[in-house]
């Protein structure tokens, strides 16, 4: 296929509309994201962040629909789709239905992950210029949080106060509170020297910078 049948496909699918499927042979690097548009919509990402961070209850759909401030009959239409994805699951009691995120899913928990990063990108360019290394560990970084779940960053830098007044400044814009640990390369050192279990549950975190 050439460069301007690859425009005339661009022009044929706006980025809004629902394309046709690929014709054989024609496949795309990006033809897979074709079966997930509902989940990738925003009202579904809300939903799975409030039932991914709420994982151990589970909820009615006008419930729901209270929470993330959305119609009833878009949350439905959502939740259905998400069970379909294996995200959630859903029991009927009566005639009610209950969902609860499906937290058996590798691609929930590393969604949940996604999210947490989203959040932290701003800080985290912040912080590049006067760190040299940036870890997020615990429960964060594995997909277990939940919306009481401290977001545990582990932050090597020579600027201390510098990097302690940009989490207080960061802090704001997160509805979770940080719980950093900020250390200068020698106390790095120590730490890794002085408790070895606790520094290899930091080395097992996500590195978000150095």
């Amino acid at each position: 296929m050439n460069i301007n049948q690859h425009n005339d496909r661009d022009r044929r699918h706006p980025d809004e509309e629902t394309p046709e499927p690929t014709p054989p042979g024609n496949l795309h690097p990006w033809d897979f994201l074709d079966a997930y548009g509902s989940l990738l919509r925003k009202s579904s990402l809300i939903l799975l962040i409030v039932l991914g961070r709420e994982y151990t209850r589970k909820f009615h759909v006008r419930e729901l629909s209270r929470m993330v401030e959305r119609d009833v009959s878009l949350v439905s239409k959502n939740l259905k789709v998400l069970e379909a994805m294996g995200l959630v699951t859903r029991e009927d009691v009566g005639n009610l239905a209950f969902y609860q995120a499906k937290m058996e899913s590798v691609l929930l928990r590393q969604m949940k992950v996604w999210f947490t990063l989203l959040e932290l990108q701003p800080l985290i360019r912040d912080l590049q210029g006067v760190t040299t290394s940036v870890v997020l560990y615990g429960s964060c970084a594995r997909g277990e949080d939940t919306s009481a779940s401290d977001i545990d960053l582990y932050i090597e830098t020579t600027a201390k106060e510098a990097v302690r007044e940009m989490l207080q400044r960061h802090q704001t814009a997160l509805s979770r509170e940080f719980s950093p640990i900020v250390h200068t390369p020698d106390e790095t050192y120590r730490l890794k020297t002085g408790d070895a279990p606790f520094f290899d549950s930091i080395r097992q975190g996500i590195v978000l910078s150095g």
